[in-house]
């Protein structure tokens, strides 16, 4: 299976034509939401998902299924969808939009898991992103 060197949550990125280099903007280790109306369970939150994968020779040119986990520390997993992906070289670069909204605020990890195309099994890669979910302080309206 492949293995991730590098899993980053960032509000945007840009790619640069001719160096081939990857810019990220604003990295996100927490998100904000809002106490009194806090998107249901699944939403997708607008943000880019980075994975830098490596792959070993005899898997280059091979299928696999790739998906994101949030992983909270009491063991709550929330998945995004399997996305396909074929290696074309030792090193695959991703980016995904949309992380789903945990059915409980708190600490997380963003992890990896990988599987062949068609397998049943996932395999987690031990790589993770904090992020946190946290209810955001209403501020008192100024009277002055």
């Amino acid at each position: 299976m492949p293995t991730c060197y590098l899993i980053a949550l960032a509000a945007g990125s840009s790619l640069d034509q001719q160096s081939n280099n990857v810019t990220l903007f604003n990295l996100v280790e927490q998100v904000n939401v809002p106490a009194t109306a806090p998107p249901p369970v699944g939403t997708k939150i607008p943000l880019e998902v980075h994975a830098y994968l490596r792959l070993d020779a005899s898997e280059v040119g091979n299928d696999f299924e790739m998906r994101f986990v949030l992983v909270s520390a009491t063991g709550l997993e929330t998945y995004t969808d399997a996305a396909k992906h074929r290696g074309t070289s030792p090193r695959l670069r991703t980016r995904s939009l949309g992380v789903p909204f945990p059915p409980m605020l708190g600490h997380y990890e963003l992890r990896v898991d990988f599987r062949r195309s068609g397998a049943d099994t996932w395999s987690r890669d031990p790589v993770s992103w904090p992020i946190a979910f946290l209810s955001a302080e209403t501020r008192p309206k100024v009277t002055h």
